[in-house]
């Protein structure tokens, strides 16, 4: 699926490998990102394909890769792109890990507590490149793309309050359950 995010990148405009970086921490971080490690290869792939060029200059005294999709790429990414989409099986480690926080013995509220701040922070961060696209004029041509970008960025709003709500309510319910247990192992 990484060769068809980058080729989704690339619709835009040609990046570098650094650029396609920064494209994915601004928008697709909460349901996909990737390490420069794994995007490197990545291209050298699409290279391979034909589905991609690279044009090298320098900038200074260092080498600057900057990847274009092909007419080869352009139609593999289109075709990814009109296949039914289908349901995704969720793999988060903290939903894993709650799976089996009963076997912990310590207090569970400071992990909890760590992990709704964390999940604050992340849906602050959206609301904050939400609130910059308002601002943008839109060209014309670019709408529908725009549209579709907008409804997910407010997908990854509305998914982190959904996570944060239904921990905090997960919380209360340990501790009206389990009141005795947690009142005296209750962190600080």
């Amino acid at each position: 699926m990484q060769d068809k995010i980058i080729l989704g990148f690339l619709a835009f405009h040609d990046r570098s490998l650094y650029d396609l970086k920064k494209a994915m921490e601004r928008s697709t971080q909460l349901f996909y990102n990737a390490s420069s490690g794994s995007l490197h290869p990545a291209l050298k792939k699409l290279e391979q394909k034909g589905w991609v060029t690279a044009e090298e200059s320098w900038v200074g005294k260092r080498a600057k890769k900057v990847y274009h999709r092909t007419e080869a790429g352009k139609s593999a990414f289109e075709t990814w792109i009109a296949e039914p989409l289908q349901n995704a099986t969720i793999k988060d480690e903290a939903i894993l890990r709650l799976f089996f926080l009963g076997h912990q013995e310590q207090p569970i509220h400071g992990q909890v507590t760590a992990y709704l701040g964390q999940l604050t922070n992340q849906q602050q961060a959206l609301q904050t490149i939400a609130t910059e696209q308002e601002r943008l004029e839109i060209p014309e041509p670019l709408k529908k793309v725009a549209f579709f970008q907008w409804q997910t960025l407010k997908f990854g709003i509305d998914y982190l309050g959904f996570c944060r709500e239904w921990l905090e309510k997960m919380l209360a319910e340990y501790d009206q359950q389990f009141s005795s247990v947690s009142e005296s192992k209750k962190e600080p």
